[in-house]
């Protein structure tokens, strides 16, 4: 089976590497550096999108927004030029689902098959090939293209034959992700200006019902002076934008995630759009007007264990 990969970012290039040597590769970014280190590798380059559909089985996208979708699929020397009946594609981004359909019905008419099959989990996971896949679309597809998706991770769930059921559960999670990062770091910070050291508030909120997955990883990432996460905070804003959208079109109030956007947006229009994730650290440190971490007492802290 002939694998085209398309969108070599941050997540794409890491979730692409896992098919080298696994698959007759090809791939193409408008990045160059970022397609040469994939030749490099043992892949393919392709000049054009369509040429890329030309020579592959399935085509793989991992792109920032639905509208990059549409840009590669449709657009000039677009993916759609170069594929055949029989072909699948697979749309690994974090998109609208009603968008994505409309997308499987364009190719539909050609006898390709489009299901969404976007990732969630941290960078981490993907470099290390454990990340979750969540796919959606015709069973016969996914099932084809299900050894590639395979190859990238072993944690592959399919949420039914409507394109775009996947990509709404990634939005469920990415609203529950980051409503739930800016509460722990918002309370976590009301703690600092009590004096609480940070080190403290993270052994015991892991040790109670309080725990979650910004406690486990983010917190003590803070106290040791790490990175946790690699993302632009312009497609977390995007996201939850996103997930509040489609709230609104099934009448669902959202007025914590409506809260969390805010923040968010404050914290990318004081920042710049070029601005990390991680950088809503300082601005929910500059809120409260504290410092998650303080030295001294944290070497206190470790002194009195």
């Amino acid at each position: 089976m002939r694998v085209g990969y398309i969108g070599l970012g941050a997540m794409g290039g890491a979730l692409a590497r896992h098919l080298i040597g696994k698959f007759p590769l090809s791939v193409f970014d408008l990045n160059q550096k970022a397609v040469d280190a994939f030749v490099e590798l043992g892949a393919t380059a392709a000049a054009t999108p369509a040429e890329l559909a030309r020579n592959s089985d399935v085509v793989l996208l991992c792109l920032p927004r639905s509208s990059d979708v549409e840009a590669v699929l449709f657009g000039p020397n677009g993916v759609a030029q170069g594929l055949s009946s029989g072909k699948i594609v697979v749309d690994q981004t974090s998109g609208v689902p009603a968008e994505t359909r409309g997308f499987a019905r364009q190719l539909e008419e050609k006898g390709v098959l489009l299901f969404d099959a976007p990732v969630s989990g941290a960078m981490a996971t993907a470099i290390a090939g454990t990340i979750s896949i969540i796919a959606s679309g015709p069973k016969e597809a996914f099932q084809r293209a299900l050894p590639v998706l395979q190859s990238i991770s072993p944690n592959v769930f399919h949420c039914g034959e409507r394109v775009g059921n996947g990509q709404t559960m990634k939005t469920v999670n990415n609203m529950m992700n980051v409503s739930c990062r800016l509460a722990t770091l918002e309370v976590v910070a009301m703690g600092r200006k009590f004096g609480l050291p940070l080190e403290v508030m993270t052994e015991a909120i892991n040790a109670t019902t309080a725990r979650n997955y910004t406690s486990q990883g983010m917190l003590p990432a803070i106290a040791q002076g790490r990175q946790s996460t690699k993302f632009w905070l312009a497609l977390q804003v995007k996201d939850i934008h996103q997930a509040i959208g489609l709230a609104a079109e099934q009448r669902v109030p959202m007025p914590i995630g409506g809260v969390a956007r805010s923040i968010l947006q404050i914290g990318l229009n004081s920042l710049g759009k070029e601005a990390q994730l991680e950088q809503m650290i300082g601005v929910i440190e500059s809120m409260a007007d504290t410092k998650f971490v303080d030295a001294a007492t944290n070497a206190e802290f470790r002194e009195a264990k």
